[in-house]
């Protein structure tokens, strides 16, 4: 495999994981914006420091 063909490769596979963490990013933020306007069933809960001593 020429160096330049290699270097074609890796660039184009960048490119497309970078493109893919971007959309899952976005994603996550969109989906976490949208469940925090959820009402009362739905909604986040927020987890008391008892439950959940590591997270102090």
């Amino acid at each position: 495999m020429p160096k330049d063909e290699l270097k074609e490769t890796l660039t184009k596979t960048l490119k497309v994981i970078a493109i893919i963490y971007a959309v899952l990013l976005a994603l996550f933020f969109a989906v976490s914006a949208v469940t925090d306007k959820l009402p009362k069933p739905y909604h986040k809960r927020t987890i008391s420091a008892e439950v959940t001593p590591w997270l102090k």
